[in-house]
This record gives C-alpha cells, sequence and structure tokens, in this order.
C-alpha cells in the first residue's frame, strides 16, 4: 500500500495538474450521454473497484471521469459499457497526460530527454516535453546585420554613365550601413519527423546605405542622382521591401531550443519605400522620397546558422539594386548579421 503521508501529497499535486482531467472529462461528457463523476470531483480510496468481471483491491484515485488504479502495471483500460478511462499504475509513480509523480525516485532514474525535473514537498514531478507540432507559427522576429553591395558594373560605364555619376562615385561608409528586417509572422510545416521543415513568412526588409561622396537623390531630375557641391556629415541611401521568404529548415533536436539549426532558401521581396536623407550645415537636414531608378523586385538567396538562441542570417541579392533598364550602375547588395528569434 502506499504510505498515507504520501498518498496525501499525491492528492494535492493532483489537484495542481487538474486542467489535464478537467479538459479529457469535459470533451468526454460533451459527446457521450454518460453519467460521469464531475470533473472537479477528486476520490482517493483504499477500498475495492470494480471494473466489469474483474475487482481491484488497491488504492484508486478518481479525477472526473477518470480512475487511476494502483498495482497492475502501467497500461489502460475500460469499464464495461462505459467510456470511462481506467489507468492502472505501478507501485513507484503515476503519469498523467505529460506529468508523472514519483513515489520512489530509486526506481526511476531514466528519463527520456528534455523532461524537467521539479520537488514539490518532498514528491518528485517529471514533465515530459511539449509534442511538436506539425505546423508551428511564430509573430515578430527581428535582424540586425551589415549591409554592403557587390558591385559588378561595368568597367566602360565608370566614364560613360548618363548621369556622369560612375559605381566609383557610390562607395559606402562600411562601418555605418545597416541592414534591418522585421518578420511579422513565420511558420514551419513538419516535412520529416520535425527535423526537416518547410520555413515561410512575411515581413520588411530595411537597407540603410551610408554613401562616402555627396550623391543627392532626387526624383525631379533626369537621371534621378548627381554629384552634389555640398559636403553632407550625412548621406545615407535607404530602401525598405515588403518580403516573402521561403526555407528549407533542418534541426537536429525538434524538441529542444539549445540544438543546431539551419536554414537555406530564397526570398522575393516588393520596393515599396525608397528615400534619401541628408545632414549638413549648409542644408540641415533633409529627406527625399522616390524610387531613384532602383529595381522594383529584389530576389536573393538566403539562409541561417545557430545552436539555440544564437543564431546567424545571411542574404545575396540576385537582382541589381538599380533598374537595368534605365541605370548603367549594377550593384548586388548582401548581408550578414544577427537574427533575435529561436524560431
Amino acid at each position: 500500500m502506499i504510505n498515507i503521508n504520501k498518498m496525501k501529497k499525491v492528492k494535492l499535486l493532483l489537484v495542481l495538474m487538474m486542467s489535464y482531467g478537467i479538459v479529457n472529462a469535459q470533451a468526454d461528457s460533451s459527446v457521450h450521454k454518460t453519467n460521469p463523476l464531475k470533473a472537479d470531483t477528486i476520490i482517493i480510496s483504499s477500498d475495492s473497484v470494480n471494473i466489469g468481471n474483474t475487482t481491484f483491491s488497491a488504492d484508486t484515485i478518481t479525477i472526473g471521469n477518470m480512475i487511476i488504479v494502483k498495482g497492475f502495471g502501467n497500461r489502460t483500460m475500460k469499464m464495461e459499457n462505459s467510456r470511462t478511462p481506467v489507468i492502472t499504475v505501478d507501485q513507484d509513480s503515476i503519469q498523467i497526460g505529460r506529468y508523472k509523480v514519483v513515489l520512489d525516485e530509486k526506481s526511476h532514474t531514466r528519463f527520456n530527454k528534455g523532461w524537467v525535473k521539479g520537488d514539490i514537498d518532498g514528491v518528485k514531478i517529471y514533465k515530459s516535453p511539449k509534442p511538436v507540432r506539425n505546423v508551428r507559427t511564430n509573430w515578430f522576429s527581428f535582424d540586425l546585420g551589415y549591409a554592403n553591395f557587390q558591385d559588378k558594373s561595368p568597367t566602360l560605364y565608370y566614364i560613360q554613365a548618363p548621369s556622369g555619376i560612375g559605381a566609383d562615385n557610390l562607395k559606402l561608409i562600411n562601418g555605418k550601413s545597416s541592414n534591418f528586417n522585421l518578420w511579422i509572422v513565420q511558420q514551419k510545416v513538419n516535412l520529416y519527423k520535425n527535423k526537416l521543415n518547410l520555413k515561410y513568412g512575411v515581413g520588411f526588409e530595411m537597407f540603410n546605405f551610408r554613401l562616402e561622396q555627396p550623391v543627392s537623390f532626387r526624383n525631379d531630375l533626369p537621371n534621378k542622382m548627381i554629384l552634389d557641391n555640398v559636403s553632407f556629415s550625412k548621406n545615407k541611401l535607404f530602401a525598405k521591401y515588403l518580403t516573402v521568404p521561403f526555407q528549407l529548415n533542418f534541426k537536429s533536436d525538434p524538441k529542444s531550443n539549445k540544438s543546431f539549426y539551419m536554414s537555406a532558401g530564397m526570398s522575393a521581396g516588393y520596393l515599396v519605400d525608397a528615400r534619401n536623407k541628408q545632414k549638413s550645415s549648409e542644408r540641415g537636414k533633409q529627406k527625399y522620397d522616390g524610387n531613384f531608378n532602383l529595381n522594383n523586385w529584389r530576389f536573393a538567396t538566403i539562409g541561417e546558422l545557430g545552436v539555440g538562441g544564437i543564431r546567424l542570417y545571411g542574404s545575396y541579392g540576385l537582382t541589381n539594386l538599380f533598374d537595368k533598364n534605365v541605370s548603367t550602375i549594377e550593384f548586388h547588395p548582401y548581408t550578414i548579421g544577427l537574427r533575435f528569434s529561436n524560431f
């Protein structure tokens, strides 16, 4: 027989886990018009229990319409002509859902990876990890990183650019050029054992290109840019894209937040905003919105790599930053940085 003091502790612990029993009791009683016990009823007894033609002379615990019987090994049965579940337990533990109450821990030294151990008044409780769902959703994560571009402009156009500005006039201040991405929603769909997933989402990619030379972007200029005669303390070309990424994702242990994580794929984006922000002693702060002959579409290869919550991301633009039909400059932006997300 189970020690009376420990059984009282188990009763208290089972009260804390009532949500599991209540949910099962309500779900069962809503479908089947039987006569179950109330969902908030707990009965602990050492009298015999009759289940069909079998009599159990053992301690029992009843939660709602669920009966737990000690002493007959770990198995689940049904009462005759009833859908009431009867859970039999071994001599030193009781498991309900994700919780396992252990009365004799010496016999339960091994648990599956990911179980969380607790202790209430000397009684050990182990909680199994949540089952991984086949479709998972994550809201609002962000990236912060470094941005630059690869110059693939034809050398000839450095001199013959219609605007009088070539790719050599658009060199960046590397330490001040940045990328910030805000992912509104992302989802992962299980492809194989939750280790291989399809990951997709939607969000905004934002680039801040800090220019070395005093190039001004204006939509009212014939070629959208000029080499200005003002010395700017800040001269930034900003571009914002509404982006949809698609990736194949691999996670070595789907139930752990500390496992190895890797994704690779492609993204498609559309230019929703562009502006030239400048600051100088002569003109003060200025901001000009426009398209500036930028390419409306952005396609890129993307990837991420990490362990646990430490995540790196990167992207490389497959399309020109500028519209090739009206510009002789060919820049392919790339980024690398930190991703602040466990998803």
